[in-house]
Formats: structure tokens, C-alpha cells, sequence
């Protein structure tokens, strides 16, 4: 691409100096070379179709599985467990429903079955897949905290846990709830990329035995405030090390426009620092926005694919372009008994983005 130049013009004007033929040979020949490319030939002029190539464009999608743990263990009470019929169905929904988005790459939430999810990804055509961590093991077969997970069709060359905030110790900095997933991807034609995972600590109170429930729930605020603040804090450092385009994908758990996530997308404060902007902000408008999960009758939006300035059209340097986004949601809203019984209690949503190098 040369800079400054638009995506479109550019790549037409190489065809017309390549192809500098007779019309006829120039009709003859287009549909087999310029289609090829994403191209159409409209009232003799060059145009780029609507629908790029697959390679031309990238997908990612967050899901949060919901309790996705294997019989015969528990998620949280003892009795929490899926029969074998009700764990086939909980998998079959959740392949289907992941493959209707199609995405290239998958931030999940709410994994206790580590090696069941691996499999489930690679039979939908995931071969790449990590965590970070392992879950919780509260008493015997009873498990109390899940995993975050990344699923993908291109390789993983790096992955490590994104780590706390140290040498703070007067701070009393608690520790991540579930770990976040940093990891960098070899995309096609793009290059690397850096990929987050991460599922923020949720709104339910802060287990203990002797505070007040008002008390409880500032507790569980604080620990989400922090987590935010961690993770943009470790972005920063490692987009200062080597700039690339950035998603953070995750169930965070609140509004982004919360004061207590408030950090995430802070401006930033140099043309050179990370600048993530909330990607439906950059494809659609606040008040068509539909909630990603419903608490009784109310709905809000806890999921959220982030971007870096590599994805904002404003930016000089602009390598990507958001051209869809998706909230797949239709078994909260109009849920369908059987089909799904097992589903996730949160809609899953994706972003398509055309790459423009």
C-alpha cells in the first residue's frame, strides 16, 4: 500500500499500468484476473468488489462458554453437574454456534474443561489453541474457578499470562481473578499481531463472612477496577516494545463506560502510546446497541472486542477497516426450549475487519 493514497485507487491504477491492453483483450481478461483480487470492471472503470477474499479480511469473536465443565464434576455446588446427554448438547450447541460466526479467532470465557475444549475447537477447524492457567479445584471434584482460552486458525507463535502489577507492595495490588491471555498471532499478509483474552471478576460480592453485602460488592468493584487497570498497564508496556495491532477480547464484566473500567480507554497520552477504542464505537451508534447479556428483564452490555489505533480510520497509519459487527444473541431473546437448553447466558459477538495492507 502506498501511503496516503486510498487502498482502492492504488491497487486499480497498478492494474491499469499492468494491463495496458485493447479493450477487448481488457474485458476478455477481467473476469478471470481482476475478480480474482476482489475487483470488478463498472462502466470502464475499476472498482473493488463489495466482498474482499477471505485472506483479505479477519474475524474475531468473543464467547463466554458459560460453566463449560465435563461430567462427572461440578461447577461451584455439588450438585451442579451436566448428565452425559446434557453435556453432548451443551458441546453441540456450543460448536454450532461458534461456527455461525465464522471467525478466525476466538477469545473464550467460563473454561473449566481445558483438553474437551481443545478438542471441540479443533473439530470446527481451530488448530491453534491456549491458556494460561488451570481452574480452581475447591473440594474434590467441585471446581470454583474457570480459565480464559484462545482458539485460532493461524498459529500462536508466543502466549504467556499477563502478569501483575510488582515491586507495589504498599499498594496491597491483588492478583488477577482468572489470568488474562496475551498472545501473538501470525496472520497473513498482516504479519504479527497481538491478541488479549480476559474475563474481569464479576459483580457478585466478595466472598467473606463478616462484611456488610454494600461492603462486599465495593470489594468485588475495587478487585475489577484493578484488573482493568493491570491489564491496560501491561498492553502499554508491550506495545511500547514492539507496536502492533492490538484486540482485547473479554467479558468485562460492566460497562465500559463505568468509572471503574474507565482505564481501558484512556486516551493516550503520545501518538506513540497504545490508544484502545471500544470497536462497536468505531463501526456503529451507542443507541442501536444491544445488550450482550440479561439480568432478569435487564439488559446490558458486559462483552467487548477492543481496538488499537491500527483499526481507527482517523489514524494516519490505519491498517485495518471494521466492516461488520456482530452480537449473535437470538437464544437470550427468543430462546428455543430444546436447541437451547444449554446454551451460554451471553450473546457471543464478532468483528470482521478488512485488511488494507
Amino acid at each position: 500500500m502506498l501511503w496516503g493514497l486510498p487502498h482502492n485507487l492504488v491497487r486499480a491504477d497498478h492494474f491499469a499500468a499492468l494491463f495496458s491492453l485493447n479493450s477487448t483483450l481488457w474485458h476478455r481478461s477481467e473476469s478471470c484476473i481482476l475478480k480474482s483480487f476482489g475487483y470488478k470492471i463498472s462502466h470502464n472503470k475499476i472498482e473493488q468488489d463489495a466482498v474482499l477474499p477471505k485472506e483479505k479480511t479477519l474475524t474475531f469473536a468473543s464467547a463466554n462458554l458459560f460453566n463449560f465443565l465435563a461430567p462427572p464434576n461440578a461447577c461451584y455446588e455439588f450438585d451442579n453437574i451436566y448428565d452425559n446427554q446434557a453435556w453432548q448438547d451443551k458441546c453441540r450447541w456450543t460448536q454450532h454456534t461458534l461456527a455461525e460466526l465464522n471467525a478466525d479467532i476466538i477469545g473464550l470465557q467460563e473454561v473449566f474443561s481445558i483438553g474437551c475444549a481443545r478438542e471441540l475447537m479443533a473439530e470446527i477447524g481451530y488448530p491453534y489453541f491456549a491458556t494460561v492457567d488451570e481452574p480452581e479445584v475447591e473440594k474434590d471434584y467441585i471446581y470454583a474457578k474457570p480459565v480464559v482460552a484462545l482458539a485460532s486458525r493461524y498459529p500462536i507463535i508466543s502466549c504467556m499470562a499477563v502478569s501483575e502489577l510488582t515491586n507495589h507492595d504498599h499498594l496491597n495490588i491483588p492478583n488477577f481473578s482468572r489470568k488474562p491471555i496475551c498472545a501473538h498471532i501470525e496472520i497473513p499478509k498482516l504479519g504479527k499481531m497481538t491478541v488479549y483474552v480476559c474475563h474481569l471478576k464479576s459483580q457478585r460480592p466478595t466472598e467473606t463472612e463478616d462484611l456488610e453485602p454494600l461492603v462486599a460488592r465495593w470489594l468485588s468493584a475495587i478487585q475489577r477496577g484493578w484488573e482493568a487497570a493491570m491489564l491496560r498497564a501491561f498492553m502499554q508496556t508491550e506495545y511500547a516494545k514492539c507496536p502492533t495491532p492490538t484486540v482485547l477480547m473479554g467479558d468485562m464484566n460492566q460497562s465500559l463506560s463505568s468509572d471503574i473500567l474507565a482505564s481501558l480507554t484512556e486516551p493516550a497520552h503520545t501518538t506513540t502510546d497504545l490508544n484502545l477504542k471500544d470497536s462497536w464505537s468505531l463501526f456503529g451508534t451507542p443507541d442501536s446497541r444491544v445488550p450482550t447479556h440479561y439480568h432478569y428483564a435487564k439488559g446490558n452490555v458486559l462483552d467487548y472486542l477492543l481496538v488499537s489505533q491500527e483499526f481507527d480510520p482517523d489514524w494516519p497509519c490505519s491498517m485495518l477497516e471494521i466492516a461488520d459487527y456482530i452480537v449473535l444473541d437470538k437464544h437470550l431473546i427468543n430462546p428455543h426450549s430444546q436447541q437451547d437448553r444449554y446454551a451460554s447466558d451471553h450473546a457471543f459477538v464478532a468483528l470482521t475487519v478488512n485488511v488494507l495492507v
